[in-house]
């Protein structure tokens, strides 16, 4: 390389000998050099292999095969590129790790190298999720549980317990809860529980207590039972005492006389429970305008049934006893009663203790300390168009007052409460016991359907 550079520089020299303008030309040739080489290497390359000679065209020659051979690499390396964009795009098809759209890591080509803040978060995540994740299903009801999936957690009810709640559906008609242990049951196995429609589930009672208070009854008959025309029996009105239940209504002899109103009748007597849990109501006192009938009716070989014909779904008029079934008696949804192994009446209403040979052990106290509360604790549950896989929820009032759930509004009495969640996974509601019921939604049951479409008389 210094021939060629002697040779460079003492070409230079006789040029600018040979040149008039002396030194000032030989220096804006020199500029000019400087200059085209900035802006185009290929230019400058060319001036010197004209200022060169012999020894530059002879270089110039032997060069074309070199700018084949480079071209070549450099087609060869874009082909490399296509491929290796092929085969990402592949990865990424298959399943692989996406591009990054810079170099491959070649420390750790197969998992890459991941950023401290993105591995401490995956760390904590899988730390929390066995905590989401853990399913508290009690031992009775874990007899039929399936592998967990992210929308399904495997468990086939959900799981209730419920202390001092006063339990509405609609329209007042309802029970006071004071102890519940039962599981929800969807009708169609392997669907969440949908609160939206309580056709779609049964509530299986395992053990407990249910108080149906003598307004209860009250708003059960004349706001449920006895909304169709003609009937036999109005305007019912009860009261409970110690083993005897009395009650005053409006009764059509043969549902049409008199024709409007009723005869004001009242009955009292004890409730008895059947081997097939049905309550059975027989009145041994009988009186209208206040005078005693029964023996007259007796005597006549009448029956308060064929007087008053009453014959509905989950209560009816036998002879003359009342029947009732409880576990059809009361709106959706559909009460599942294994056993029912007490019926006391008293100053508070009706009490109902309930058993099961389903064991209700296993419940685990709720995430929060509570005199009054409705807890799902497992399985999963659909409120509004949320799915609440696993669930983990405690319901209660927002004051100091014992919990009234109203199950046809509770998307009105939600939206009036707040919802909080614990680091565990746990949602905690409180709601207020009165809200404005706004909650009109065709596919709730508010708004009692009425029994006047069933085919059986009454």
């Amino acid at each position: 390389m210094r021939p060629d550079f002697m040779r460079l520089s003492g070409a230079a020299v006789d040029r600018n000998r040979a040149n008039k303008g002396g030194p000032a030309c030989a220096l804006a040739v020199l500029l000019f050099g400087l200059v085209a080489a900035t802006a185009n290497p290929a230019l400058a390359q060319g001036q010197m292999r004209q200022t060169e000679g012999p020894s530059s065209a002879a270089s110039e020659t032997a060069e074309p095969a070199g700018s084949t051979e480079a071209e070549d690499e450099t087609q060869a390396d874009e082909q490399d590129d296509d491929e290796a964009s092929d085969n990402e795009e592949a990865a990424e098809t298959d399943g692989g790790p996406p591009s990054t759209g810079g170099p491959d890591n070649q420390l750790d080509p197969d998992d890459r190298i991941v950023p401290s803040i993105v591995r401490e978060q995956r760390q904590q995540y899988q730390a929390l999720e066995k905590v989401w994740g853990q399913r508290r299903v009690p031992s009775g009801l874990a007899g039929d549980i399936g592998a967990a999936r992210p929308s399904n957690s495997g468990v086939s009810s959900v799981a209730l317990e419920a202390r001092n709640v006063d339990f509405y559906l609609d329209d007042e008609v309802g029970y006071h809860v004071k102890h519940l242990k039962a599981a929800l049951e969807p009708v169609e196995p392997g669907e969440p529980v949908d609160f939206d429609d309580p056709e779609q589930y049964v509530i299986h009672i395992l053990s407990g207590e249910v108080l149906i208070r003598p307004q209860d009854l009250d708003a059960l008959f004349n706001n449920y039972v006895l909304t169709y025309e003609p009937r036999a029996l109005s305007s019912v009105e009860n009261h409970t005492r110690k083993d005897t239940l009395e009650v005053t209504v409006g009764a059509r002899l043969f549902r049409f006389i008199p024709p409007v109103g009723g005869l004001p009748t009242t009955l009292s007597g004890p409730i008895k429970v059947a081997e097939d849990n049905w309550l059975v109501y027989t009145p041994d006192s009988v009186s209208q305008f206040g005078m005693p009938v029964k023996g007259l009716i007796d005597t006549a070989q009448l029956s308060l049934a064929a007087l008053t014909p009453f014959d509905r779904t989950g209560v009816k008029l036998e002879g003359n006893q009342l029947l009732m079934n409880p576990e059809t008696l009361f709106p959706p949804p559909r009460l599942k009663i294994d056993r029912i192994t007490d019926a006391q009446l008293g100053d508070e209403g009706l009490t109902l203790t309930f058993g099961s040979d389903t064991s209700d052990a296993g419940y685990v106290d709720p995430p929060e300390p509570a005199d009054s509360y409705i807890w799902l604790q497992s399985g999963d549950a659909r409120f509004y168009s949320t799915l609440l896989v696993n669930a983990n929820l405690q319901l209660m009032s927002d004051s100091d007052e014992p919990l009234d759930f109203h199950l046809y509004h509770y998307r009105a009495q939600s939206a009036a409460g707040t919802i909080r969640s614990k680091r565990d996974g746990a949602l905690i509601v409180r709601v207020p016991n009165t809200f404005e019921e706004d909650d009109v939604d065709p596919q709730q049951n508010s708004g009692l359907t009425p029994r006047s479409s069933d085919s059986n008389g009454g």
